[in-house]
């Protein structure tokens, strides 16, 4: 008896399904997926400007930058976030103690270029914050679009107690970029 009640639930499921509007099929490329910042001691990292042996916390290097290309196979208003373990509202863990901030910038919609905006907020660039995507306006009015350029600062800074190791270590940010079509 049982299975019977739960046929006509699939069915009722797939009937939903079907009365949807079809999504895009979207395919995020980037252009470089690993950002590579090399060995380097404690001493190297006090050496970079702004770094401080009072400091809190280091910062590994100069800010890298990546390009991110978003193509669906139809115009679309999108939405991009970073998904990944949080440090705080406004990074992203790096390595047990670090942290990474990721900032999308130059961003273009089928070769035009538009303003980022979240919660409210708009402006031409603006950082990934954990679980709030980022959305795209062009004159006021949310923008849809086909391709999707633009590029990705990434600022990585190590609490400068973790800098204090006697053997190689290695810190990672981890997570991606996920892409919806939910305007």
């Amino acid at each position: 008896m049982k299975q019977l009640s739960v046929l006509p639930l699939l069915l009722a499921f797939t009937g939903l399904f079907a009365a949807l509007p079809a999504r895009a099929a979207c395919e995020i490329q980037l252009s470089d997926p690993r950002i590579d910042y090399g060995e380097m001691t404690r001493g190297e990292l006090l050496g970079r400007p702004g770094n401080a042996l009072t400091a809190v916390e280091l910062r590994m290097d100069e800010p890298r930058e990546s390009e991110i290309t978003v193509i669906c196979d139809r115009p679309t208003p999108l939405k991009l976030m970073f998904s990944g373990p949080a440090k705080d509202a406004d990074s992203y863990l790096f390595g047990e103690q670090g942290r990474a901030t990721l900032t999308l910038h130059d961003v273009t919609l089928d070769d035009r270029p538009v303003t980022i905006e979240r919660a409210g907020t708009e402006a031409a660039a603006m950082a990934f914050s954990a679980g709030q995507p980022l959305q795209f306006r062009k004159e006021g009015q949310i923008a849809s679009g086909s391709t999707l350029r633009a590029k990705v600062t990434i600022v990585t800074w190590l609490a400068a107690d973790a800098t204090r190791v006697s053997e190689r270590k290695q810190w990672q940010l981890n997570g991606s970029f996920i892409v919806s079509d939910e305007g």
